[in-house]
């Protein structure tokens, strides 16, 4: 078994290129269905979110890192493959394990130590199991990942002091507001907020969002009507289309007077197109604008990652060893079905002798057959177990004893 990793983000791509390998919920299944059914992987998890796209998978030959690379015109996308080529990367074994122990534990993220990402490789693990998509060894990893990262949360400064994209997007719209002070105290929490206004995909989404903010649902159609009351738009979405083009937001500013308005573009694929930067008075940031904000953040949680990756290595080890107990069952199974054999045969022998009416001393051989062959199966078993190559143990047992017909 290989396990293996592909994908890119942040650090590797701007998000001109991310949101377009960006995989939808609905796509993903297949996506990695193509890839089990074209041989390349025995399972595979996806993840894809506004700041990574990533191949999570098992396979059982060694040159599907190469070939997943290859693949990728498989995959549902816009990008060009030498620009993939460019920006992607592939890691297998023991690195590709560390990467992903450290995405689920935030160490990775644009903003250190954010707590969304772990709740988005639990949705793409539930999304394997509903596609029929993940085994038993895959899951070892993303579970031993998956407790790295809430362990990072519950045990580190990391976790006590959370913080978001959405943080970040809001210290930067305090940072680029600058004299507008009223709007940046209001946004820092030093004075109350408002109007706050909140648009989605369906009236009551929208509503039980902007509930617990004060805030006030409306229609998507609705914004030009509120947009007069308005400083900050703020956009994120799952849309494969721009929301806002440069038309619609010379239109939003007519009514404003050309007022200052800041547009910030939360989206990957993004909301609002490039070209509004180019209208008078909107300051337009996208997703990657906030890296200014996260190096900040980063410089502040510095001193909590040791502790964060002392955990990553702790959760590594115990599923090292999850994944060379698992490999190594069935020929533990097949070492303790050749010797209880063994101890039976020579047990039943030598029991044909022993009158039927002497239970004591028949009781008596079996418990000491049944206590050699115990004895006898620790350490082989215990070397299987705790071997650094488990595969390689296995062959010398497999060997030694003829466990090839228990095997078959």
């Amino acid at each position: 078994m290989e396990f293996i990793l592909v994908g890119l983000s942040h650090q590797t791509a701007p998000v001109d290129i991310r949101e377009q390998v960006f995989i939808p919920e609905a796509a993903v299944g297949e996506c990695v269905r193509r890839l089990i059914d074209h041989d390349l992987i025995e399972s595979g998890v996806l993840l894809s979110t506004c700041n990574r796209t990533e191949l999570y998978a098992v396979t059982a030959t060694s040159d599907a890192q190469d070939r997943l690379l290859e693949s990728f015109g498989w995959w549902p996308h816009a990008l060009p493959f030498a620009a993939w080529r460019r920006h992607a990367y592939q890691f297998t074994g023991d690195h590709a394990m560390t990467h992903l122990f450290r995405v689920a534990s935030g160490l990775e993220s644009m903003v250190i130590g954010e707590a969304q990402i772990l709740g988005q490789i639990k949705a793409a693990l539930a999304r394997a199991h509903a596609a029929g998509i993940v085994e038993v060894r895959l899951e070892i990893i993303l579970h031993g990942a998956i407790r790295a990262g809430r362990r990072t949360r519950h045990e580190t400064e990391l976790g006590r002091r959370p913080v978001s994209v959405g943080h970040a997007a809001v210290a930067k719209a305090a940072e680029l507001l600058g004299a507008m002070s009223e709007v940046a105290l209001r946004l820092l929490g030093k004075q109350r907020i408002g109007p706050v206004y909140l648009t989605s995909r369906t009236a009551e989404r929208a509503d039980r969002v902007a509930r617990p903010l004060g805030g006030q649902a409306i229609g998507f159609d609705a914004i030009a009507d509120i947009v007069n009351q308005v400083d900050i738009i703020l956009s994120s979405s799952n849309a494969p289309h721009y929301l806002f083009e440069e038309s619609d937001v010379e239109a939003l500013q007519s009514r404003r007077a050309g007022r200052p308005l800041l547009m910030i573009d939360m989206a990957v694929p993004r909301d609002i197109h490039p070209r509004v930067s180019r209208v008078s008075g909107v300051h337009l940031f996208n997703i990657d604008d906030l890296q200014t904000v996260a190096e900040t953040n980063l410089k502040g949680r510095h001193a909590w990652i040791p502790a964060a990756e002392r955990i990553i290595e702790e959760e590594l080890r115990k599923t090292r060893l999850a994944l060379e107990a698992r490999d190594s069952a069935p020929t533990i199974r097949a070492l303790v079905d050749r010797v209880e054999g063994l101890a039976e045969t020579v047990l039943e022998r030598h029991l044909a002798r022993v009158p039927a009416a002497d239970l004591k001393t028949r009781a008596s051989m079996r418990n000491l057959a049944d206590a050699l062959a115990a004895n006898f199966l620790h350490g082989p078993i215990r070397a299987l177990r705790e071997s650094p190559d488990p595969t390689l143990e296995a062959s010398v047992m497999n060997d030694a004893f003829d466990l090839d017909r228990e095997l078959s």
